[in-house]
Order: structure tokens, then sequence, then C-alpha cells
């Protein structure tokens, strides 16, 4: 059914920022390192439902801090509208530090005092603006204050003159009334008549009721499900959702039968337990995604269902929340397979499909080499890291204008260049490997994961991946298992680069070589290739990735130090290519400037114009064959339905 409203959604209250403790088994007190995410139901349903497909916003406060903009950063990418995101430059952004004891046990420590969500008011937003969703959501952990329960309902008054439904997930927990001690967050239950007559307050409001059996109980004032449904069916007509966990969960649409059984049952799918926390928002997105497509009660009970099992597989609240597309694999495939936290599919799917946007065109400044400047004559004042931040400059500037543009740094003499960088180009890339032949070996011989916990998760992670023989093969094959399993486990996209001569001969090795390693399980998000003149090689190449790698982002084209009129012949050889999504090149663009930089014959202003005026040209011969829309093939286009929506 078509919705002329232009959002389906709109969430209102508690966003915080989760901070995760990174090892699993430990008490809070002895965790060491933490991942740091989106929290707070109404944001977690938020981004829950933006994966799904739904047109979402929230209404919130967030500090004027660096916490707030991470948040609204965070909730930005995921396609959420953050208009009325509000920073408050009062009050701190909401904190609480979560951990993972065991299967049962999940510590939880909020810090919540004064915080800025706590404050939101009805001049943060509009009539009009309630008005432009189809719903609006909102949470009973506002209504543990005078000022946030008057929010809620000045609120709820602008949806109903909108004609705005108004859903209602009860989400109480009994640390934000002051029931338990301060390191109770984990509890679920205390009863509180306080608590049950906030909860009622505005009961007769709502079209749609959400809780777990604890948050039902306290809603109805009795500890017996059934009597609980009973007395809030007595306040309000709405439909009652009950979760209950593993069981799946129970509509009640309309008379509260004598037994829980006798409602519209939605049967839970049996998974092993990773966390539970942010199980229930990921429930009521999966079942939001159907309520508000006018889905049948047993249809939303099926995809709240599946939604919350995959939530408590992973990691996190937020983040755990699955995509269009691992929903439907799941519905459609997955439901067997017990052990979702260690599928390599699922994980696969996740992962590329909840990555950063970028622009579906990306013309990289590649400047992570060393050797060819090493020899160089190099005047007093002159340096290769001087050379590179000159090489940052001018991406900066260009990439106010240009959103595609993109850099490409090593982290020795790039070290600098990076910094300035930092996240102000949308594409970030960084040089892991050490130069030099098979097997493959990384900065320092360190380890892959070592190096990758210091690095900035926006940035891509480049590596050559040296021509291999008989001998070196299965060492280089365990090196690049290890780094794909390292920038999976950090949440990092990988760029592998092959180099080849541009001949017909090296153009199908290259696509054996791209078979072989995605064999491994090694399913890089970008691949760095040469320019091949030969159409069929390119035919074969783009078959490879699509075969084993459909959610690649695409190949960027490298320069290989051709010149720059032979590398805008190169590229007319790739027009049409769906593949293809850009360039990354830097000695063609460079070289001849860079060498009378460092020799002092050239000035900082000529070296910028010259290197300016060589991509701009480049750009030109990317646009005049084609590279200006170019579409992507049905197989790729499912990978980026997620990286595009913002």
């Amino acid at each position: 059914m078509i919705h002329s409203r232009p959002l389906d959604l709109i969430t209102m209250g508690r966003t915080i920022v989760d901070v995760y403790g990174d090892q699993v088994g430990a008490r809070l007190e002895d965790v060491s390192s933490f991942s740091r995410y989106v929290g707070g139901c109404p944001a977690n349903i938020a981004i829950g439902t933006a994966r799904l497909g739904l047109r979402v916003g929230l209404i919130t406060r967030v500090g004027d801090d660096h916490n707030g903009r991470f948040l609204r950063e965070s909730l930005e990418r995921e396609g959420v509208d953050t208009r009325h995101v509000v920073p408050d430059s009062q009050r701190l952004t909401a904190v609480a530090f979560l951990g993972i004891r065991n299967k049962d046990s999940f510590p939880l420590l909020h810090y919540r005092e004064n915080c800025a969500d706590m404050a939101i008011a009805p001049g943060d937003y509009t009539e009009e603006y309630i008005g432009s969703a189809r719903a609006l959501l909102v949470s009973g952990s506002h209504l543990t204050t005078d000022a946030a329960a008057a929010n809620i309902g000045a609120a709820i008054e602008r949806a109903k003159a909108r004609g705005t439904k108004v859903i209602f997930d009860i989400d109480y927990r009994p640390v934000f009334w002051g029931l338990v001690s301060r390191d109770g967050g984990e509890s679920r239950y205390v009863d509180s008549s306080r608590a049950t007559e906030a909860t009622r307050r505005f009961m007769s409001r709502f079209d749609l009721v959400v809780g777990t059996e604890e948050e039902i109980h306290i809603a109805g004032g009795d500890i017996d499900t059934i009597e609980a449904l009973k007395a809030i069916r007595s306040l309000t007509a709405a439909p009652i959702v009950l979760k209950r966990g593993a069981a799946g969960c129970v509509v009640f649409p309309g008379d509260i039968p004598s037994r829980v059984e006798d409602g519209v049952v939605g049967p839970g799918f049996p998974v092993e337990v990773f966390n539970v926390v942010g199980a229930g928002d990921g429930f009521l997105s999966g079942f939001l995604s159907g309520w508000l497509r006018d889905m049948p009660w047993t249809e939303c009970c099926r995809r709240g269902n599946a939604t919350g099992a995959l939530v408590v597989s992973r990691h996190g609240c937020s983040p755990a929340s699955p995509t269009t597309q691992e929903l439907d694999w799941f519905l459609r495939e997955g439901q067997n397979d017990h052990a979702l936290h260690r599928s390599e599919y699922l994980a696969y799917l996740h992962r590329t499909t909840t990555r950063r946007p970028r622009p579906s065109t990306v013309f990289v400044m590649a400047a992570d080499h060393v050797a060819p400047f090493e020899g160089l004559p190099c005047a007093q004042g002159r340096s290769i890291a001087g050379l590179k931040r000159l090489v940052a400059e001018v991406a900066l500037r260009m990439a106010r204008q240009r959103p595609e543009v993109g850099v490409l740094f090593d982290d020795e003499a790039g070290e600098d260049a990076l910094y300035r960088i930092g996240a102000d180009v949308a594409w970030v890339g960084r040089k892991i490997e050490r130069t030099g032949p098979a097997p493959l070996r990384f900065r320092d011989d360190l380890p892959a994961a070592v190096h990758l916990a210091h690095w900035p998760r926006h940035q891509i992670v480049k590596c050559l991946v040296p021509m291999e023989d008989e001998e070196s093969r299965t060492l280089q094959e365990e090196r690049l298992r290890e780094l794909y399993a390292a920038t999976s486990m950090y949440g990092m996209e990988l760029l592998l680069e092959l180099v080849h001569p541009d001949t017909v001969q090296d153009a199908r090795a290259a696509e054996r070589r791209i078979r072989s390693i995605q064999a491994l399980g090694v399913k890089p998000d970008w691949w760095k290739l040469p320019a091949f003149s030969d159409a069929t090689a390119w035919d074969a190449i783009e078959q490879a990735i699509c075969d084993d790698n459909p959610m690649c982002r695409g190949i960027l084209l490298l320069g290989g130090g051709r010149s720059p009129e032979e590398l805008a012949k190169a590229i007319a050889a790739t027009s049409g290519r769906p593949l293809v999504r850009g360039f990354a090149v830097g000695r063609t663009l460079f070289m001849a400037p860079a060498t009378a930089w460092l020799a002092g014959q050239m000035e900082d202003d000529a070296f910028e114009q010259s290197l300016t005026a060589g991509f701009e040209a480049l750009v030109a011969a990317w646009n005049s064959n084609g590279g200006e829309g170019k579409a992507r093939p049905a197989r790729a286009a499912a990978g980026i339905v997620q990286e595009e929506r913002a």
C-alpha cells in the first residue's frame, strides 16, 4: 500500500551512547576495552526500522558534545532524519556501560543524571513535523519525571490532531524509577504503584501498546499476565503486543482471552543467544516493518521474532539490527541455522549491507608510495612527508567541490597527511602491507589486527597482494585470511590491489587470482586493478567478482605509472563497465611535479596547481567516456542499497 506522508515513523525519547565491553565472560569491573554504539530504545528502533526500509525520524536531545555529535552523525549515516535531534549546551549526552558476563547476566550501568534526552520539550518540534509521519513512537522511560511526561503528552496531542498513530513501548526499567541500586540496570521488574500509575497516564490515547511480560505486569498492576492484560484493555482499545523472548510474541487485537495462547501467537525462532540486550528493540523494529506496511498480525509477528533472533546473535544493540537483505535471507533459508553468530554468510551480508555510505564513483589520489621518491634529490626543507601533506591539502580543497575525491596514504611518510585529512574526505585509504615479494607481510611484521586496533574505523585498509609462487602460496593465503578476519572484526573496509602488465595473458591471470582469493572466503569491498585494454578480460573479471563476492562495492583502476594520455585511453576502454567505479592514481598524477618540488625547483602553489590540473584532466577523461551515471549489474545492486541511502 502506498502512503503519502513523508515519514513512516518518528521515534521520540532516550538516545544515549552505549559503551559495550569487548571482553565476553568478564565482570564489568574487569573489562579493559569497549566499543561505542548508538543506544536507547527510541534510537535503536529508529535505526532498526530504517535498516528495514522505513522512512524514519527521531526527536530527541543530545549534549552539544563529542558524544552528541557521534550520535547525530551515526544516525544520519543510517538514513534517520535528524532535523529534530537538538544539541543541548546545558546538559551532557547520557551514557550506559554494558557487559556480557555470560548468557544470563548482562551488567548495565547508566549515567543519566540531568541528561540531554530527558530535557526534550514541545518547542523542539512542531505539530507539522509530527503530522508528517504515519506513526509516533514514545517510550515509558520518559514517564519518570513530570517534565518529560508532559512532553510526551504534548507530542501525543499533536499526533492525534494530525491523524498520526501513537505507539507506546512500555520500556520499564526499575533503575530509572530509583527502585534498585544504581548498578542494578540489569533489573527488569520491581513492583511499583508509582510506575504503574505513570505508565497508565496516557494509555487511552495509544494505537498500539508493546511490552514484555514484566512490562505488561507493571502497566496492568498485576503479576498475573491475563489479569494485567485485562486491566490494560479496560483503559485502551489498542492492540497489545506481548513480547515473550525466545517463545516469540502474542498479539491481542481485541478482547483478552482466558489464556495467553488464545491470542495471535507468533512462535519464536530457536537460536543460540550471544547477547539479549537490545532484543526487544530489535523485535519491535521488525514488527513495525510489517505493521506500518499494513501486513497481517502473523507476518508482523514473524518479522519481529526473526529480527529479534538476529539481534541476540550479535554484539551491541543498534549495530546488531539487521537490514532488509538479512531479514529476507533469514526468513527464506536461514531459520534452521541456530548458530547465527557463527554463520560466515550472515556475517558477510551484515557487514556489507551496513557499511558507511560512500560516493558511488570514487577518484582517489594514491600517495601511498615511498620507494619511487626515496632516491630523488631533496632540497633543504623538502621531504616526502611534506610532499604528502601538500597532496592532502589539494584533496581537502577539491573534496569541498567534489565529494567523490578520495585519498590513499601510507602511515610512514604519510602519517601527517592522514592526520590532516581526518574524516573530512569521504574515501580515505591506508596502506597496511610491507612492500616486497611474496609472501605478503604487514608493516613492522606485526599481525593485521594489531595495526587495525589503532586505526580509525572509517579508513579503508589497502593491501597490495604480491604475486605468489608455490613456495609462498600457503603462507600468503593464511595472511590474507588473517587480514580479512581483522577488517571484518573491526568493521573496516578492505581494498586488495593486484598489479599486472596490460596484456591479455596478465588480465586472465588477474581474473584467476581474484577467484582464488575469494575462494578463500576473503571478499574485499574493493579491488584495485590495472586498466586492462582487453574487453573480454573485463567480462571475466566482473563475472568472477559477482560470482563469489556480489556485495563488492567495485573496482578502482590503478595508473601503473602510465602517462596521463595513455591512462586516459585505458579509462576509455573500461567505459560502461558497471563494476568499475573510478580510479586510484598516484605516479601518473604527481611523479613529475613531485620530482621538481622535492628538488626545490617548484613552489608549493605550483605543485598544488599541477596536481589539481592533472587530477581534473583524468576526471574529465572519465566523464567524457561515459563514467558518469554508470549502471550497476543486477547482482551487485543489492550491495549498494544501504550504502547510498543517505
